[in-house]
């Protein structure tokens, strides 16, 4: 199993934003002060996102060889390492000969969140024939950018998110990871 988490902030605003894009009836989903109030007291359809991190965290430290546990800014920050982490974790860690011949690369660039959104069925309006939904297929597809939560949040709703963070998560060592 791979678990990927990420900043709360940033993780609550592409919530937000997705949800945005249902194909709805009805109207307007909540605001944006009344989605983080419900986020930050973990009423999602997700559950509670920090409770979810801590049990993906500590089923990681039990099981290491069965869960790699990921933080997404830092795989943004250097994707050809975790890439290459990746493939060893399922068992099919690149060859010498493959590095040299800048395979990883050729994977990072082939998976990158840019060649993916950009892929026809992943453009525009258009829903996946094969499955019923509410999203467009360009629903999944926004930035994928660290740090976006800054043109969303004010202050005092990242320190609220922050603070969160630190009392849920102390004493995990998730905190250092």
């Amino acid at each position: 199993m791979v678990y990927i988490w990420r900043d709360p902030k940033d993780t609550f605003i592409s919530m937000w934003i997705f949800y945005q894009k249902q194909k709805t009836d009805e109207g307007p989903l909540n605001s944006l002060e009344e989605s983080f109030d419900m986020f930050c007291r973990g009423l999602s359809s997700n559950g509670p996102y920090l409770d979810h991190v801590l049990t993906y965290w500590k089923a990681y430290q039990e099981n290491p060889y069965q869960i790699l546990f990921l933080k997404y800014e830092k795989m943004r920050a250097d994707p050809l390492l975790y890439v290459k982490r990746l493939a060893e974790f399922m068992g099919y860690g690149f060859t010498a000969e493959e590095e040299c011949e800048m395979v990883v690369e050729k994977v990072v660039s082939l998976c990158s969140f840019e060649t993916l959104k950009n892929r026809e069925p992943n453009k525009g309006e258009k829903d996946m024939e094969d499955r019923p939904c509410s999203y467009a297929n360009s629903a999944y597809f926004r930035k994928g950018e660290n740090g976006d939560w800054q043109n969303y949040l004010t202050l005092e709703m990242a320190a609220r998110i922050d603070g969160l963070v630190v009392e849920k998560l102390k004493g995990s060592g998730l905190l250092e990871w």
